[in-house]
């Protein structure tokens, strides 16, 4: 099933360990509940993050390296490869993975011990 899409959070598991396994404090009143993903898959991706006041766009091209953003803004290149249906980025800190299971974008941040998966819902 195709990446496109506008997905809400519907659940999530260990997000705030694996932002401060990261090295990203989050504010106590914050709630991952407001993270919007908009992934669109053509001849190329197109990934954006929007959470709290912060958004982040990346466009790549599966098997060829690409210049993306990190969640606390550095920019790295790496090769996103799409195996087995599932999108996999190795991004400086942690390993992300996302595929589509039935209509719900499952994605799987890691990092070390620490597993954050979250399950998002597309929006109309």
């Amino acid at each position: 099933m195709a990446f496109t899409g506008k997905f809400v959070v519907e659940s999530q598991e260990n997000y705030r360990e694996f932002l401060k396994a990261v090295g990203i404090e989050v504010p106590k009143d914050s709630s991952s509940d407001d993270m919007i993903t908009d992934i669109y898959q053509n001849d190329k991706f197109k990934l954006n993050k929007s959470l709290m006041d912060k958004t982040w766009n990346n466009l790549f091209a599966i098997g060829k390296e690409s210049e993306l953003k990190t969640l606390d803004g550095e920019t790295f290149k790496t090769t996103v490869t799409l195996d087995g249906g599932k999108l996999k980025i190795q991004f400086p800190k942690y390993l992300y993975t996302a595929e589509m299971v039935g209509d719900k974008l499952v994605e799987v941040n890691t990092i070390g011990a620490v597993t954050n998966k979250t399950v998002s819902k597309k929006t109309n």
